[in-house]
Order: C-alpha cells, then sequence, then structure tokens
C-alpha cells in the first residue's frame, strides 16, 4: 500500500511546531537537524505518527518569513547543526572559533524569542572554516566524501546549479537586489553567469557545500523518524521573493512587474499584497509545468507529507498589474479555472508517488475547488472555529469529509486558547454547545477539562488526519505569525522548554493528549 493510501485509510494525528522553535539543550537559539531527532522522539512517545516542521526554505538577512524566501529549493543554513559536521570537527580553525562563540552562544540559547540572523551568520562562517577543511583534505584527494559531494551537485544540478552562483553573487554585491546589478548578470548572460562561476569557483562553490550539509542533515532526520514510525510533513510555499534565484535565473516562468495577492477576506477587507512576483501559468502549463514538477520532486526526497500553499492559487491567482491599486484573477471563467486546477493537481499526483499531497484550501475558496480534492484524494482544511453549515451553526466535526485535515488553529492564527479567551461572548457559547451538547451565556472558561473537550471534538471527526499545533497541546498563547504585519514576533517563536523538560512541565497535557489518541482511535 502506498504511503499517501495508508494514511488516507488510517486515523492519525500530527503535532505542527516549526524547526525554528524546538529547543534542545545544545541548540543555537534556533532549533536544527539534531533538534528535529530529539522532537520526533518526543511526539513519538507521544503516540503521534506525523511531525510537521512548516518550510525550510532560506531567506534574506532580516526577513524570517519563510514564505517569502530566497529560493523554492535551498535550506537555510540556520539549520544546521555545525557541530555534527566532519569538517568542523577536524578543523582547528574551526573549533577555535566554536570556542570563541561561546558566551555568544550561550546568550542566543537563552533567548525568548528564535535570533535568526547573528545564529545564520556564525553557522555560515563556521562551515566556512569546514570547507577550507574539506578542500585541503577530500577535495585535493578526490576522496569517497568529495566524490559524495559532487554526486550530490550532479543530481541538484537542475535547481542547485543557478542557487550557489545567486548566492555568491548576493554577498559579492552586499546583497543588493538582483536587479541592481551590472546588466550582463542581471539579464543571466550565460557567458557573464560562466565567467564569474568560475573566478570564483571556490567560493561558489562552498554554497553548494552547505546545501550538502543540510540536505545530509535532513534525511538523517528523515530516517530516524521511519524508525520511529513518524512521517515528516514539510510545507512548499506558492511563491518566492522577487529577489530570488528562481526569478533571476528562469524568469520566463513569471510575469515581473504583476504582484500576487489576494482578494478580500476575513484577514483583510481590501485584498492582500503580498510583494511577491505573479506566475506566468500560461507559459508554464505550455512546459509542462517543469519548475513545479522539480518543487514537487524536492518536497518528496526530504517529506513524507507536504502541504501546497495558497492551493486555490494553482486554478486562479489574484494579481496587481504595476501601478495599480485593484487586483483581479489572472483566467476568468470556472471551467477554465478548473481546468488550470486539476492540470496542475494531476502533475503533483504524478510527481509525489507514495507521497501524500494536502492542499491548504483557507479563505475564500471556490466549491469547486474542494470538490476536487475530494475527487483526487488530495486532503484540505477543515479549522475547527472556521467550519459552519449553511444555516451559520458551527459544523459537527464528525461530519467532515473523510478525506480532510482537521485542526485547532494555523501557523497563521490564534493559538486555540489565545481564540477562545478572545472570541466573543457569544460566538464561544455557540461552538461550545456543539462541543458539549451544553447551553451557556458565554460558553466555558479556559480551563485543562475545556481544552480536552475541543481537542477531542477535533480528533473524533470523520477526518482521516488531525494536526494540533504545540502550542494548542501545552495550552500557550504564544502563536507563529500574525497576518499582515511585520515584527520580531513573526515566525520568532520558540518553545519555552526542550523535550526532557516538557515531559515534566506539561505532564498533565500530554497525559490528557496521550489519552485522547487512545480513546479516539489516532494512536
Amino acid at each position: 500500500m502506498l504511503l499517501k493510501d495508508q494514511i488516507l485509510s488510517s486515523r492519525v494525528n500530527g503535532i505542527l511546531i516549526p524547526l525554528a522553535a524546538m529547543k534542545t539543550a545544545h541548540d543555537w537559539g534556533v532549533g536544527d537537524f539534531s533538534s528535529l531527532t530529539e522532537w520526533i522522539d518526543l511526539v513519538s512517545v507521544q503516540g503521534t505518527k506525523i511531525l510537521q516542521i512548516l518550510p525550510l526554505q532560506e531567506t534574506a538577512p532580516g526577513i524570517n518569513c519563510p514564505y517569502s524566501a530566497l529560493t523554492a529549493f535551498a535550506t537555510d543554513p540556520v539549520y544546521a547543526d555545525v557541530t555534527a559536521v566532519p569538517e568542523v570537527q577536524k578543523s582547528r580553525e574551526a573549533q577555535d572559533y566554536l570556542v570563541s562563540l561561546s558566551d555568544k552562544i550561550s546568550e542566543w540559547h537563552g533567548a525568548k524569542k528564535a535570533p535568526f540572523f547573528p545564529v545564520k551568520q556564525a553557522k555560515l562562517k563556521t562551515l566556512w572554516l569546514g570547507y577550507q577543511y574539506f578542500l585541503t583534505a577530500e577535495k585535493s584527494v578526490h576522496s569517497a566524501r568529495y566524490q559524495a559531494f559532487e554526486a550530490y551537485e550532479s543530481a541538484q544540478a537542475g535547481w542547485l546549479k543557478s542557487y550557489k552562483v545567486f548566492r555568491a553573487l548576493k554577498e559579492f554585491y552586499n546583497w543588493q537586489s538582483w536587479l541592481e546589478w551590472p546588466e550582463n548578470l542581471r539579464n543571466h548572460e550565460p557567458t557573464a553567469v560562466h565567467a564569474f562561476e568560475v573566478q570564483y569557483q571556490e567560493y561558489v562553490d562552498f554554497f553548494a557545500y552547505v546545501q550538502w550539509i543540510l540536505d545530509q542533515q535532513l534525511r538523517l532526520a528523515k530516517a530516524h523518524a521511519q524508525e520511529k514510525n513518524v512521517w515528516l510533513f514539510g510545507d512548499i510555499p506558492f511563491a518566492t521573493n522577487l529577489d530570488s534565484a528562481e526569478v533571476w535565473a528562469e524568469r520566463e516562468n513569471f510575469r515581473l512587474g504583476y504582484e500576487t495577492g489576494a482578494p478580500a477576506d476575513q484577514f483583510s477587507k481590501g485584498g492582500q499584497r503580498w510583494g511577491l512576483p505573479a506566475y506566468d501559468w500560461e507559459y508554464q502549463h505550455t512546459h509542462g509545468l517543469d519548475l513545479w514538477r522539480r518543487k514537487i520532486r524536492r518536497a518528496t526526497e526530504l517529506y513524507d507529507i507536504f502541504r501546497l500553499d495558497h492551493l486555490v492559487g494553482f486554478f486562479r491567482t489574484y494579481i496587481f498589474a504595476p501601478q495599480q491599486e485593484q487586483g483581479f484573477f489572472d483566467v476568468q471563467g470556472e471551467e477554465n479555472q478548473l481546468a488550470r486546477g486539476r492540470a496542475f493537481l494531476t502533475m503533483v499526483q504524478e510527481q509525489a508517488g507514495a507521497c501524500l499531497a494536502v492542499g491548504e484550501d483557507l479563505g475564500v475558496i471556490p466549491n469547486y475547488v474542494r470538490q476536487l480534492l475530494v475527487e483526487m484524494r488530495i486532503p484540505g482544511y477543515k479549522v475547527l472555529r472556521w467550519e459552519r453549515e449553511d444555516n451559520g451553526y458551527y459544523r459537527e466535526p464528525r461530519n467532515y469529509p473523510v478525506i480532510s485535515l482537521a485542526t485547532t488553529s494555523t501557523h497563521d492564527t490564534e493559538t486555540l486558547r489565545g481564540w477562545w479567551e478572545t472570541e466573543n461572548r457569544t460566538e464561544r457559547a455557540h461552538i461550545w454547545e456543539m462541543i458539549s451538547a451544553q447551553k451557556t451565556l458565554e460558553g466555558a472558561p479556559w480551563c485543562l477539562d475545556t481544552q480536552r473537550a475541543i481537542l477531542k471534538r477535533v480528533l473524533d471527526s470523520a477526518s482521516a488526519l488531525t494536526m494540533f499545533s504545540w502550542q494548542d497541546i501545552i495550552g500557550s498563547t504564544d502563536r507563529v505569525n500574525t497576518p499582515g504585519t511585520v515584527g520580531e514576533n513573526n515566525w520568532t517563536y520558540r518553545s519555552d522548554c526542550t523535550p526532557l523538560e516538557a515531559v515534566q512541565k506539561y505532564a498533565d497535557m500530554l497525559k490528557m493528549y496521550q489519552q485522547l489518541l487512545k480513546e479516539t482511535g489516532r494512536s
């Protein structure tokens, strides 16, 4: 049985926590791939089958949001456990540098919010020192380890070749946008790009080396997850930044000057402008959706389950023309939109193989999108607080479709507790009536029993998959992101304890969670 069929024919639950938030005793203030291994152990002990870690794409300095990344393919170096890299372990220079960082590492580790920028810079310098050892000890003799690196470069050439040059150029030009580079490089002229790569080969290849290290560490974590019967759940952002490797090197896939966004919804009365370039879907579909085929293949290498961000955008994308305040859909008519979405999702199913694709279908979604998801056995989202019947009453979770993912919150919303404590009394009373069959004036106050009742209601749903954020299990109000805002609180959430500490600090919540999994047949 294929993995996706195994999941959809079971009743499974998962935990969502961003990789950056995975605190351990030895991290540098940002969770890394060694942290991931420890958290896999924690969720496995709870009886959980899925660990969702959100996007890992590399971002530019000062940008923490992985949905506005430098690339659709490369992993952020901040997630490397540099102390586990063989070359770093063997390099005296790298070891001396790590000693000099000890006070800073302690400071970062103790931070309440993930300090992305200084940690990433320190890890890149450490990896550079390890890379120098790699060149001397491995490349110079063409060792088996160097040959493994060459094999990785060859296997990932479809994205790595342009990414490593782009990444080197970003450093070389002090993080200027590629739109400001010299004309021949700005226009990605092959002779100019090749000349730069040849002249700065060692520097360019360093960024491929970093990705190789990251790839090895993530694959080790995935193998560990398989040993623990845990499936890794990744994420494919819908768009990348204008200042990204793919837009620079493959701009024929994009409509430069046009901006992707979203029409008015509960988050934004006037619609949203995301500052991200629009795709040229006509070009992409006439060229076999090659860019997206590569994205899907990459996801299947790293994850067991992957989430397609902003699913409706594959049917119709809301875009803004240059200097226009009013946006529009880039394809008109339900038949045309459905045809585009069906072609795209057919490709996804072909490339996904045994892996399971999940569609993020939140917001204003045409009915035909959700009907197609059911037809193609792709789970969409059912968020308890947003699910309503036509008469306005909250929808009974037992009536959710089997091919769906039920949850209490997302990374873009308040946590379960945060929502419950701030929801108006009337609405809370209505949803509490659905949950408990009890009528009250304002619903139950937040407490362990209330939390238990809500979680149980979702776990009792008909959905094949249910997911809870770590914060919803431990009863925290700390959120990952607040849409439409920019600030240090977005994407910097960090667990307040390690897995070992969590077992003690949140013993009551975790015991309740384990019992609920057994009661609802999801353990």
